[in-house]
C-alpha cells in the first residue's frame, strides 16, 4: 500500500467519524436509533472506499440489514439483563 492510498483512508476514516460523531452523542439518549445510524455510516464509509459497483451495493445491503436487526439484538439482550444488587445489599 502506498503513501497516497493509506492517507486516503486516513482521510476517509476522519470524514466518518465526523459524521458518526453525533450519533455516538446521542447513544445514551437512543441506542437502537444511535447504532443504527453508525452501522449506515459505516457502510456508506466502506462504499466510499472502493470503485467496485458491486462492492458498492454490497457494503450499503449490509449496512442496512445490520441496522435493521438492531433493535432485535438490543431486545435479546434485555431479556438476558440481570441487575446486580447494590454493594452491601443483601441478595
Amino acid at each position: 500500500m502506498d503513501f497516497a492510498t493509506i492517507l486516503s483512508k486516513i482521510s476517509t476514516g476522519a470524514q466518518i467519524a465526523q459524521v458518526a460523531a453525533p450519533q455516538i452523542q446521542q447513544y445514551d439518549a437512543d441506542h437502537v436509533a444511535a447504532t443504527q445510524q453508525i452501522l449506515q455510516i459505516a457502510g456508506v464509509g466502506v462504499a466510499a472506499e472502493t470503485s467496485d459497483k458491486s462492492l458498492q451495493t454490497e457494503a450499503l445491503a449490509s449496512a442496512q440489514l445490520a441496522s435493521s436487526i438492531v433493535p432485535l439484538v438490543f431486545d435479546l439482550f434485555s431479556w438476558f439483563k440481570h441487575n446486580k444488587p447494590a454493594p452491601g445489599a443483601k441478595a
